[in-house]
């Protein structure tokens, strides 16, 4: 016969505190949260970065010419959005190739 455990309360998964790690490098030293598509234009949209990454991608954002700039224009807000997502996962993607 075993013994049986007490039940752990099932927690649903928004309520469980996460891991804050890079989504990039799985640092946990100066963690930022990045707008994906950027603070004015998709600001419910967000994922955990370092502080090198967070500044990194960026950078890239900028150099790709996207305008984060806020518009009242609600598809240029979007179309604004999905270009810096876009620049986003780039920079993911190089990163997981440029890894051992």
């Amino acid at each position: 016969m075993s013994a049986s455990r007490p039940k752990r309360p099932c927690i649903p998964r928004q309520q469980r505190p996460r891991a804050r790690r890079c989504a990039i490098c799985g640092s946990t030293k100066e963690m930022q949260e990045h707008h994906l598509g950027g603070r004015k234009h998709a600001a419910h949209f967000t994922i955990t970065l370092c502080r090198v990454h967070h500044e990194a991608v960026h950078i890239a954002i900028t150099r790709a010419g996207v305008n984060m700039e806020r518009t009242s224009d609600t598809a240029e807000r979007a179309r604004r959005a999905r270009q810096a997502a876009y620049v986003f996962l780039w920079f993911l993607d190089e990163a997981i190739q440029s890894q051992p």
